[in-house]
């Protein structure tokens, strides 16, 4: 049985309702994705302060005027949530999923239908194909329900297929299972799920990133899915096709310092030759629970995240508050930036700029429009 550990766990704060609301104001104002939304706050101390901040920074970085979130927005998206029994969910706060609030760069806010508590489990994600085969769904159903006997909670996204498996598997054992939603927590997708969906609030959680009401598109999913790795120890693919959002969960997965472990298929299977190319790329060859929860256990023992180690993530953003750049130093950064991907390092090195400059020039870029990011920490100009 794996128990979850909290020695060492960051202290947590339960934020106020205005701070709450401003939070959320800074998170749905233009150009303001996690990255820059925890730059803010580590530069400006509070969302408010951010707030203000953020018209002249987007003037220096040579955009137009940016549209803050209105306060009445915010206050009808937070009245929207509760509704429906959301539960908002700020990174800071102690509710908020241990491994999730861990990355770099985790969702400012979540909403939370079910039971929050559950989220504090080690979890491990299910996902694959859509179209699965019928033997891979009776072999999910049997993962998930030993997974959770075992004491994990299980993560997948509500679809058709192993996603549907995984949760059923789950909920027939009497353990946890979390749903993370592409669209709003009370938006159904599938709408064949809805009798899962209302299982697995009653027996778990159901969380999205996006406003409650705002059906899923396309866009939304690689989000979603970044969600679902994001919150576990490790990631399980079963019956992937080569190109998937089972294999962007995997690639974030990695990404994000995660395990991946995948489930062999017959090389005849279309819907198994992404999840075979992982095992020869080097994700982990797994049959049954045991084998995930081998190298799962050692993991649970140790803390989401320590002090230093939110110290060390944050350390140059919050050193940018002491960084005195100038035209010239925008100049020289600007400079080396193109329509191709660079990496910040490069950019730190060739540029000879203390890393609390570029990281500052950078954030005015981006809120001001003009700069993209992509994966491994590489910036473009849009």
């Amino acid at each position: 049985m794996i128990e979850r550990t909290t020695k060492g766990m960051v202290k947590k704060t339960n934020l106020a309702a205005t701070a709450r609301r401003d939070w959320l104001r800074l998170i749905r104002s233009e150009n303001v994705g996690p990255i820059i939304f925890h730059q803010l706050l580590a530069r400006y101390g509070t969302a408010a302060a951010a707030l203000e901040a953020l018209p002249e920074l987007a003037r220096r970085g040579g955009g137009r005027a940016i549209k803050l979130c209105p306060v009445a927005a915010a206050e009808a998206e937070l009245a929207a949530a509760a509704a429906v029994g959301a539960q908002p969910l700020a990174s800071c706060e102690a509710a908020y999923p241990p491994h999730l609030a861990a990355l770099p760069d985790p969702p400012p806010l979540i909403y939370v239908l079910g039971d929050a508590a559950r989220l504090a489990s080690p979890a491990v994600a299910i996902v694959g194909a859509r179209n699965a085969s019928a033997s891979a769904i009776r072999y999910t159903r049997r993962l998930a329900g030993d997974l959770g006997r075992k004491g994990l909670l299980v993560a997948s996204g509500l679809a058709r297929g192993i996603d549907t498996a995984a949760h059923t598997g789950a909920l027939d054992a009497g353990a946890g299972t979390v749903a993370v939603l592409a669209g709003g927590v009370d938006v159904v997708y599938p709408a064949e799920n809805s009798a899962l969906y209302d299982a697995i609030c009653a027996q778990g959680a159901v969380i999205s990133e996006m406003p409650p009401g705002i059906k899923p598109q396309a866009r939304h999913f690689p989000r979603r899915n970044r969600l679902i790795s994001g919150l576990a120890l490790g990631v399980v693919v079963i019956e992937a096709a080569e190109r998937s959002g089972s294999l962007i969960t995997a690639r974030f997965a990695l990404e994000q310092g995660r395990e991946v472990f995948a489930v062999p298929g017959s090389p005849m299977d279309p819907r198994c030759r992404g999840s075979n190319r992982l095992i020869r790329q080097g994700a982990m060859l797994i049959q049954n629970a045991d084998e995930v929860v081998e190298i799962i256990e050692p993991m649970v023992r140790q803390p989401a995240m320590g002090e230093a180690a939110v110290s060390a993530l944050q350390g140059d953003a919050g050193t940018m508050s002491q960084a005195l750049d100038s035209d010239q130093d925008r100049r020289r950064l600007t400079s080396l930036l193109g329509p191709t991907a660079v990496g910040v390092d490069e950019l730190i090195r060739l540029s000879e700029l203390t890393p609390a400059v570029v990281i500052t020039i950078l954030l005015e870029l981006e809120l001001a429009g003009r700069l993209d990011r992509h994966p491994g920490n590489r910036v473009s100009i849009s």
